[in-house]
């Protein structure tokens, strides 16, 4: 057995091993990949009324009225620089509601069937979840399923190589032919497929590993010369809003800070010395538009980490996070990870299609030595 036909073996097995998980990690993304923009048209209608400023309640008084609206205490709060984009409320478990944060009134019906929606994809995708439940062992299957995926990538590259340079090959290996059947035509739309996608479903299989995976991170991290975070960030597990009052004085400032931001975050509690705050000049997809600062509660700037302040370890992670949906390239780099999330789908149903063909063919072979056997024999 030569080299060539270990490593097909070895790109065999491990595709049938990890191909489930696979299809459905790339079918529950594809299903993600247009997400932002699918939101917005669906709530384009949900608007906040125009406002007179000295008319609007304090934000603490603001946030305090929407609590009592939805009835559980909120996790976060973000505003947006056009006074017409309704805030954004969130509350455990990631349920986001629409609200005029001038008024404190909560606009639409609550959470938006679209947003459950997604949310329970992305649930499915991150965490093997539904309904609230984790299915653990099913989330560690899985995901060590994805580790598995890089390797069968590299391994189908090498094996794409023709075994002989002339046009009839390279055609069959470039170009999808819609003259084929059966055996050749998954062959075709295998080999096609898998050379051309071949580096975003990397990047995705990669920065989602790292996502993954602690292990992943943390070499991620090496890599670039930077220690390791320690242990993940905890939510409190029961929230409170804290200093809520505090707010009142140090958002108006935050916002001066950068006078191009887009939208702003809070998290709660709100401890009693400071706040920090996330601030965004994008729409949210690019990590280079982002800042972290902290206002101490005399109103004084005690941090301002703008990405390019980051650590290298932590610029890597964030460029992995919207590398993994495409968004850091906005709409061409979604449509490219949809395409490849699709294509996927596709690399999994042709390899099992082949494996299938081949398990056939081998048991129709082995039969057919079995019916000369005896007619040998007796001559």
């Amino acid at each position: 057995m030569n080299l060539r036909r270990l490593l097909f073996w070895f790109h065999l097995v491990i595709g049938l091993v990890v191909g489930l998980t696979i299809c459905f990690f790339a079918s529950t993304g594809s299903l993600m990949a247009f997400q932002p923009q699918i939101i917005a048209r669906a709530e384009r209608k949900i608007s906040v009324p125009e406002h007179r400023q000295d008319a609007c309640l304090a934000p603490s008084e603001s946030i305090k009225k929407l609590q009592t609206q939805i009835g559980a205490p909120p996790t976060s709060f973000e505003v947006f620089a056009n006074p017409r984009t309704p805030a954004q409320v969130m509350t455990a478990p990631d349920r986001i509601f629409l609200a005029d944060a001038c008024t404190g009134e909560l606009l639409g019906n609550g959470p938006s069937r679209v947003r459950a929606f997604f949310a329970h994809v992305r649930d499915l995708h991150r965490y093997a979840a539904y309904g609230g439940t984790r299915y653990e062992a099913i989330h560690a299957i899985t995901i060590a399923g994805n580790l598995g995926f890089p390797i069968l990538i590299l391994s189908g590259l090498i094996l794409w190589i023709p075994r002989q340079w002339k046009k009839v090959h390279l055609r069959n290996a470039l170009v999808i032919r819609g003259d084929l059947k059966a055996r050749a035509r998954d062959w075709n739309l295998h080999t096609v497929g898998g050379f051309w996608l071949a580096l975003p479903l990397l990047v995705i299989s990669l920065s989602g590993s790292v996502m993954a995976y602690d292990w992943v991170n943390a070499l991620l991290y090496r890599m670039a010369g930077t220690p390791s975070p320690q242990g993940k960030e905890e939510r409190p597990k029961t929230v409170s809003l804290g200093n809520i009052e505090l707010l009142d004085k140090l958002l108006p400032l935050a916002k001066e800070t950068d006078l191009r931001w887009n939208s702003l975050t809070v998290r709660f509690p709100i401890a009693a010395n400071s706040i920090p705050f996330a601030l965004d000049e994008g729409s949210g997809s690019r990590p280079q538009e982002k800042t972290q600062l902290v206002l101490s509660k005399n109103g004084k700037l005690t941090k301002f980490d703008t990405f390019d302040k980051l650590p290298r370890g932590r610029q890597w992670r964030l460029y992995g996070r919207f590398l993994h949906t495409g968004e850091i390239f906005g709409g061409v780099g979604q449509s490219i990870a949809f395409l490849a999330a699709l294509t996927a789908v596709l690399l999994v149903w042709t390899g099992f299609a082949l494996s299938l063909r081949r398990y056939v063919a081998w048991r129709t072979r082995k039969a057919r030595a079995r019916e000369r056997a005896p007619v040998l024999e007796a001559a």
